[in-house]
């Protein structure tokens, strides 16, 4: 279906809005109801077709939904809320909202770089207009000069010697043809790389140009086109002889008549006396100078057949040919050699003689290009030779002839016009038949419609022949009626024409430019069904799109079905062994308690032998009392012993991960068991943390870090006494990237981790959607703080660097920065950029060297793509602010604010701001084009010598939908394998280095090439 609703998905977007401020006063289960109707008409208006109002409509449910979420009434019963609202509804919503955004910004920007190609045709073809006029107004003043460059040449050919100095001097652009056999061609030719071969069993007479190129072999298929810009065009056949029914003949005629559609820059020359005197006077400049002519040919009429006669496509090639009032004038004829006069009226005018074409070419001829040759063969484009012979007129008929043939030109003329408003009829009937089938929603006048096209198509096809066949025959007339005036001018005949000859030209002439206007008029109708011709195949190519679109989303839903129906069928099968096995240990336990309880009580209540001694014997202190342990035991429950395993020793050689690396903590990660491979375990969704799961997969693929806690060694760091989260949230990482790499599970929960993590951030405690980047920023911090060596810190001290070099002041902050921040953190993630406030009034600069752990580029808001470092641009560039106080000019002026890079780090992290406010928060959908194998940014790191500045990516945090109705996923490079995989949330999917880059991109993890992590060394218990 055909764009209609906005020029771009950002208008959709706005369309898609909902006053919020009213549907807070709404009752929310009326906006459930709302946003069921909602989701049902986006999803009939993507099956029909409609995919920018499905897509604001999908737009729209999500917003509304969103709304509905932030209700008092929602938060106190989720579980109806969701499900009137259905489950899968929100997510499938998202999915096609996504869909819908890609392939409506792909048609968008398709439609405006077709808006741009037709301006750019439009000033092209007003050029190409201009150009022309100019041409042949310098056509006018100065005929004969075609080239200034090089020598003269003489009538229709040019000389070896003209064509050696040609080609020295280099001045001038020319294309040789050379029209002889291919064997001949390839055992020896011009050595010159603009020689082209065209074979001689290639040319048939009255074939057109584009037939033509479709026999040509590949080589003269890539240099056919150099014919239209060259100054000289140079026809090559062994002798130079340019006879009727020859092969140079049939292509000066294909170049001359039948390529009415291209436009010739140069003329057209024969190489005089051909090749074999080329390679006679210069066997240097040829690739074989041993070669041999073939035997001269002799003269040969022109009997070409009618059938040979091809023409140009009906719509394509040519147009309806607008027949000017005077002929153009035709070379002069040697009349000398001519059979016996005959009378006139034994003259025949039958259309069964050969026809001419109608001489349509483009290609400017120099006055002598039609002079004679030797034994009288007529060496121009005349037409006249294949006629066969023209008898000498007699002088005292001349007014009668001249005057029967214009009557039969003017009869052909009324029947050619006859024949224009016929076709201009049709042309018209088939519009209104267009417009009525566009319009008919019944299938069967729709059909009768389209066989009436059918048709038509069949009848213009007709009536162009017919078309074609009048206009030769008005051209031979025509050519006889100017034969008769050119003897006329020979023979001093200077006799005027007489009255009734002049009131036939008049009528000819009116019949003519009606015909014009009419041709003009078909033309328009033309363009237009080929206009919509063009719009029916693209909207049926669409559809087709559209239909394989769903049935491809059809399958993978179906896939995804049964691959989630497998799961579900296993982890149902699993959690059913873990409740067997749990019930019959638990019998176990309990049977064991009971006999050992029973026995100790006998043995308590039975009298000791004492040896025979007489006596009891008292209990050994170092003997455990059983039957007490075991009563403790039940009376406090049933609880894991805690372990001290660093009492154990080491083994350094074995790699599997630390079951527990806060020792006296039991978690449940409550798994999947499954062998999916080192650092491919999924993570599942606890109630929209997604955003959570994302960014710990991307942190888990961080080699430089992972490395770190998995092996333990963040421990020999870790503050327990950090009076903010006491370490903590260190181990909470550790245990997840410890279960990650084990590779023995398919999926985990990390519920201890996002407990901890809203112990001490309140917003991250309930189940609500939230940004990744601020929950990135937030435990990024948390782990430095952790981690940091420096137990007691110390302010920064206050920069001063107005008369100090930057490096120096640099250096100078990043030392005092360090002094109080020390951890793994700072070394992987920190780099410095360098803030400048410059004055307006007096000029000075005033510069602050800060930290960064991530950089938050802004996206340009007015393009629909643009690359990263456009966005780093725009990062950088200088910004103007008001208020700010001079400490040079102690007062209040206005400043230029920038920021530069002065240092990355060796990790670095880049957040694109997708999302701003402007009343509403929104989300830019635009496509950043990121580099994924290396990204180059020496142009943006202003230090004079920076460590690094080439960077390859490894994870990327995506996010999907509106800010507050959204999905993240994170596509990962595991080090392990070398390969990028999908992580959506449980599921983990391989995919390849293309899919990578998406509009959907939010977070960018990128590690320095020359910068190396350690393998991950994991130990197990």
């Amino acid at each position: 279906m055909e764009l209609y609703l906005g020029e771009s998905v950002d208008q959709l977007n706005l369309q898609a809005e909902l006053p919020s401020e009213k549907l807070k006063l709404a009752n929310p289960r009326l906006l459930v109801v709302t946003a069921v109707k909602l989701y049902n008409q986006a999803v009939e208006l993507r099956d029909k077709g409609d995919a920018e109002l499905s897509y604001v409509s999908f737009m729209k449910y999500l917003n509304l939904v969103n709304t509905i979420r932030k209700s008092p009434e929602y938060k106190k019963d989720e579980k109806f809320f969701n499900n009137l609202l259905g489950t899968k509804n929100v997510r499938n919503a998202i999915e096609n909202a996504e869909n819908l955004q890609k392939d409506l910004q792909r048609r968008y920007d398709d439609r405006a770089e077709e808006l741009v190609i037709r301006e750019k045709l439009k000033i092209k073809e007003k050029q190409e207009k201009e150009a022309k006029e100019k041409q042949i107004e310098e056509k006018s003043t100065n005929v004969e000069a075609y080239s200034p460059n090089f020598p003269s040449v003489d009538g229709g050919f040019i000389s070896s010697w003209q064509l050696e100095a040609m080609i020295k001097q280099k001045s001038t652009s020319f294309i040789i043809f050379d029209v002889r056999s291919k064997e001949d061609f390839e055992n020896s030719h011009i050595k010159h790389p603009n020689c082209v071969s065209i074979p001689e069993d290639k040319l048939k007479p009255g074939l057109s140009a584009a037939a033509l190129y479709k026999t040509l072999p590949l080589e003269a298929k890539v240099d056919w086109p150099k014919r239209l810009t060259a100054d000289v065009i140079i026809l090559v056949d062994w002798f130079g002889e340019k006879l009727p029914g020859s092969a140079i003949y049939a292509l000066e005629e294909i170049l001359t008549k039948w390529d009415p559609s291209s436009k010739y820059k140069g003329v057209i020359k024969v190489l005089s006396k051909g090749y074999d005197e080329w390679l006679f006077r210069f066997p240097m400049q040829t690739t074989n100078p041993h070669a041999n002519a073939v035997a001269k040919p002799s003269k040969v009429e022109d009997i070409s057949p009618v059938e040979y006669i091809e023409y140009p496509d009906f719509d394509e090639a040519t147009k309806p040919p607008a027949i000017e009032p005077t002929a153009s004038p035709l070379p002069f004829i040697n009349r000398t050699n001519k059979p016996a006069v005959k009378k006139i009226d034994e003259i025949s005018v039958e259309p069964s003689i050969q026809p001419v074409p109608l001489p349509r070419s483009n290609i400017p001829k120099t006055p002598s290009d039609d002079q004679d040759i030797d034994d009288g063969f007529v060496t121009g484009s005349s037409s006249v030779n294949r006629m066969g012979s023209v008898p000498k007129i007699d002088r005292s008929l001349k007014t009668e002839a001249m005057v029967k043939y214009l009557q039969d030109e003017e009869k052909l003329v009324e029947k050619h016009l006859a024949i224009t408003e016929d076709r201009l009829e049709k042309e018209k009937e088939w519009d209104r038949i267009r417009r009525e089938k566009e319009a008919s929603a019944n299938d069967e006048i729709a059909n009768h419609l389209q066989e009436r096209e059918k048709e038509m198509v069949e009848l213009f096809k007709k009536m162009e022949n017919d078309n074609k066949q009048q206009e030769l025959e008005i051209a031979r007339l025509r050519k006889e009626v100017e034969t008769i005036r050119r003897d006329a001018d020979t023979s001093n005949d200077k006799t005027k024409p007489d009255a009734e000859e002049t009131n036939i030209q008049a009528r000819i002439t009116d019949k003519e430019v009606k015909q014009a206007a009419m041709n003009r008029e078909v033309e328009r109708l033309r363009e237009l069904r080929k206009k919509s011709e063009k719009t029916r195949e693209k909207e049926r190519d669409e559809q087709e799109k559209e239909e394989e679109y769903k049935r491809g989303m059809q399958r993978l839903k179906d896939e995804q079905t049964r691959k989630n129906e497998e799961m579900k069928k296993k982890r149902d099968e699993e959690n059913k062994q873990e409740e067997e096995t749990r019930k019959r240990l638990e019998k176990q336990r309990q049977n064991f308690s009971r006999k050992e309880v029973s026995k100790i009580d006998r043995l308590k209540d039975e009298p000791s032998s004492g040896f025979g001694l007489g006596s009891k014997m008292n209990r050994s202190h170092s003997t455990p009392d059983l039957a007490q342990a075991l009563q403790k035991e039940s009376e406090r429950g049933t609880k894991v012993a805690k372990v001290d395993r660093d009492l154990k020793p080491r083994d350094t050689n074995r790699t599997n991960i630390i079951r527990n690396s806060d020792l006296s903590k039991n978690r449940n990660f409550n798994p999947v068991y499954g062998n999916m491979g080192r650092g491919l375990t999924g993570l599942k969704n606890l109630g929209n943390t997604c955003y959570m799961n994302s960014i710990l997969q991307c942190i888990s693929n961080s080699m430089l870090l992972t490395n770190f806690f998995v092996d333990g060694s963040y421990r020999n760091y870790l503050n327990a006494s950090n009076k903010q989260t006491r370490g903590e949230i260190s181990d909470e990482v550790s245990s997840t990237l410890n279960a990650l790499w084990s590779g023995q599970y398919r999926s985990i929960s990390c519920k201890d981790l996002k407990n901890a993590v809203g112990r001490y951030k309140s917003s991250f405690r309930g189940y609500e959607q939230q940004d990744s980047h601020e929950f990135l920023t937030i435990l990024v911090d948390w782990l430095h703080e952790e981690l940091n060596e420096i137990r007691v810190k110390r302010p920064l001290k206050e920069q001063n660097n107005y008369y100090i070099p930057d490096e120096k002041a640099a250096n100078m902050a990043w030392e005092d920065y360090s002094a109080s921040n020390k951890s793994i953190i700072v070394t992987l993630f920190a780099g410095q950029q360098r803030s400048s406030l410059r004055c307006t009034t007096c000029s000075k600069e005033s510069v602050t060297f800060e930290p960064f752990f991530n950089l938050s580029l802004p996206i340009p808001p007015s393009n629909t793509q643009c690359s990263i470092m456009e966005c780093f641009q725009l990062y950088t560039k200088p910004e103007q602010i008001s208020g700010w106080s001079c400490p040079f000019c102690k007062n209040k002026r206005g400043a230029s604010k920038k920021i530069d890079i002065w240092k990355l780090p060796p990790v670095l992290v880049v957040h694109l701001q997708r999302f701003y406010n402007d009343g509403l928060w929104r989300k830019r959908l635009n496509m950043v084009d990121f580099s994924v194998n290396e990204l180059d940014l020496k142009d943006v790191v202003k230090s004079n010598k920076p460590r690094y500045t080439r960077f390859k990516l490894y994870a990327v945090s995506n996010h999907y939908g509106t800010m507050d109705a959204g999905h993240y996923t994170a596509y990962c490079k595991n080090a392990e394998y070398n390969k990028w995989f999908k992580f959506d949330d449980q599921d983990v999917m391989e995919i390849s280095g293309n899919e990578v880059r998406s509009s959907a991109a939010y977070i960018l993890f990128y590690t320095a090439i020359d910068y190396r992590a350690p393998p991950v060394n994991v130990i197990q218990d």
